[in-house]
C-alpha cells in the first residue's frame, strides 16, 4: 500500500484516496465511509462529469434544434408570402400578351 500511496502522491486522486483510506482505517462501521469511496471513484473515472456534460450538450442540441425549426418555419413563411406566385406585379395580365 505504501508504494502505491507514493505512485499515486502526483495524481489529483491522492488527496481524495487519502480522505478515504483515513476513514477507512478510523471508521467503526465502513459503511460510513461510502461518500469517500464515491468520491474517490469519480475523481479517477468522470463518469458522473460526463453523465452532466452529455447532458449539457443534449440540451443545448435540442434548443439549437428548436430555434433552426423555428427559423425555418419563420423563413419559409417569408418566402412564400414575397413569392412571385403571390405578389400581383407577377401576375398574368389582362388580354394575353
Amino acid at each position: 500500500a505504501i508504494v502505491r500511496e507514493a505512485s499515486m502522491a502526483k495524481g489529483g486522486a491522492a488527496p481524495v484516496w487519502r480522505e478515504f483510506t483515513k476513514c477507512v482505517s478510523e471508521a467503526d462501521d465502513r459503511s460510513s465511509c461510502f461518500k469517500f469511496r464515491e468520491d474517490y471513484v469519480e475523481c479517477l473515472h468522470h463518469k458522473k462529469e460526463f453523465t452532466v456534460e452529455n447532458e449539457v450538450e443534449a440540451e443545448r442540441a435540442r434548443r439549437n434544434d428548436e430555434e433552426a425549426t423555428k427559423k425555418r418555419e419563420r423563413l419559409l413563411k417569408e418566402m412564400w408570402s414575397f413569392s412571385w406566385v403571390t405578389d400581383p406585379k407577377y401576375a398574368p395580365k389582362e388580354g394575353g400578351s
